[in-house]
C-alpha cells in the first residue's frame, strides 16, 4: 500500500493560500516577482458618545443636516466640509438612519439657530450639526486621517439629543518582501471619502436603534452605600456564624 500524504499536504497548502488571496489583487510578473495587493482598511475605535436619549421617540424622526465645519487653517475648508459631509449623508440614507434625511449643500456658513430655526420652518424633527476637527489627506501614497463630532438638535424646544465624536485613519504601510512574491496594501482612489464614509456607518447604528424603538439600556446607577458600622458586612466587624449562638443553647 503507498502513502499519499506528501502529495495531499501541498494540495492542502495551495488551497489555503487560494483561500487567502480570493479578495485580494495579484499582479503577475514573468521576469519579476509577483506583488500581492491587500485593500487598506480605516482604523478606528469605538466612537464617542457624548449626550444620548434616555428613551426611543414615539415614531422615526425626520432630520436636516447642513455641512459640517472645518476647523483646520487648509484651503478650501467649507468646499471640503460640504464634500465630506455629503458622505455622511449618503451613508446614512443607506443606512436608513432616518425615514428622511434632507441635506442642504448651500449653507456652508450657517449657524446653529439658522440650521434650526430652517429646519423648524421645513417640517423636520432634527438638525444635524457638525465639525471637521482633522483632516489629513495623503492620497493613494501616504497615509490619510478624519475626524469629526455632531450635535442632533430637536428643533421644537433646542434641546440636544446626540452629540458623538469619531476618528479614523488609513495607511499604506511597508511593502512585505517574501522572496517569492512582494506583500503591498492598496489605497482607495479616494481616502477620505472611505474614511468618512466607515466612521458615519458607526456613529450611524445607536441612532438607528434609537429612532426605530429598539431598546435602549438603561444608565449605570449609583455605587450602593457602605453598611454601617457594627452591621454584618462592614469593615472590621467578624461574620455573623462567629458570634451567632448556636442552635438550643443559651448565650
Amino acid at each position: 500500500m503507498r502513502h499519499r500524504l506528501p502529495i495531499v499536504l501541498p494540495l492542502c497548502s495551495l488551497l489555503a493560500v487560494a483561500l487567502v488571496v480570493a479578495a485580494c489583487g495579484i499582479e503577475p510578473k514573468l521576469s519579476d516577482k509577483h506583488t500581492l495587493y491587500i485593500d487598506s482598511w480605516t482604523k478606528r475605535n469605538n466612537p464617542e458618545v457624548y449626550v444620548e436619549p434616555l428613551r426611543s421617540p414615539p415614531g422615526p424622526v425626520s432630520a436636516l443636516i447642513v455641512p459640517f465645519q472645518v476647523t483646520q487653517d487648509i484651503a478650501y475648508p467649507q468646499e471640503l466640509g460640504e464634500q465630506l459631509t455629503r458622505v455622511v449623508w449618503q451613508t446614512w440614507t443607506r443606512d436608513r438612519v432616518f425615514p428622511k434625511l434632507i441635506y442642504e449643500a448651500n449653507l456652508r456658513t450657517a449657524s446653529t439657530p439658522q440650521a434650526v430655526a430652517l429646519g423648524r420652518k421645513m417640517g423636520v424633527d432634527v438638525v444635524i450639526v457638525g465639525k471637521f476637527t482633522y483632516v489629513m489627506s495623503g492620497g493613494t501614497r501616504g497615509d490619510s486621517g478624519v475626524s469629526f463630532t455632531f450635535d442632533v438638535i430637536d428643533v421644537r424646544n433646542g434641546e440636544r439629543l446626540w452629540s458623538m465624536g469619531h476618528a479614523g485613519t488609513m495607511e499604506t504601510g511597508l511593502t512585505e518582501d517574501y522572496i517569492i512574491f512582494a506583500r503591498k496594501n492598496r489605497m482607495p482612489l479616494d481616502p477620505l471619502s472611505a474614511i468618512t464614509g466607515t466612521l458615519a456607518m458607526d456613529m450611524g447604528g445607536p441612532m438607528t436603534k434609537w429612532n426605530y424603538g429598539a431598546p435602549v439600556p438603561p444608565p449605570a446607577g449609583p455605587n450602593p452605600r457602605p453598611p454601617a458600622p457594627g452591621t454584618p458586612g462592614a469593615p472590621g466587624t467578624p461574620p455573623a456564624s462567629s458570634y451567632a449562638a448556636p442552635v438550643g443553647r443559651p448565650l
